[in-house]
């Protein structure tokens, strides 16, 4: 690897969250396409086995599939990230709430004839 990138992964904590969880969520995928064609789930596996380009038929569902988780994980990764002010316990993303009480006000309305 050029010595550049290996100081912008050293450096850059958020790039090194981001890529690690993607691969996560791409194992993740992957496991899960395994997992259909494994079991057979729908006949998806017998489908694919008997096919003539099966082959390329897996490779497009589990690059579907590690694409997808991928992102759902690095995504939820960056948005559970605390924020200047949170407390820390849980929830993250969008900071700390307003934790005032809501009351409702009566309002008199009249029928129009």
């Amino acid at each position: 690897m050029p010595k550049d990138l290996e100081d912008l992964f050293k450096r850059n904590e958020t790039l090194r969250l981001v890529l690690a969880h993607a691969g996560i969520g791409a194992l993740f995928g992957f496991a899960f396409a395994v997992a259909l064609v494994a079991f057979d789930a729908h006949g998806i596996g017998a489908l694919i086995m008997n096919s003539d380009s099966g082959a390329i038929a897996f490779i497009l569902l589990a690059g579907g599939f590690m694409i997808t988780f991928g992102s759902l994980v690095a995504g939820s990764a960056v948005m559970l990230l605390p924020h200047d002010g949170d407390d820390g316990h849980g929830g993250g993303g969008g900071g700390r709430r307003d934790r005032r009480v809501l009351v409702p006000i009566p309002v008199r309305a009249r029928r129009r004839n």
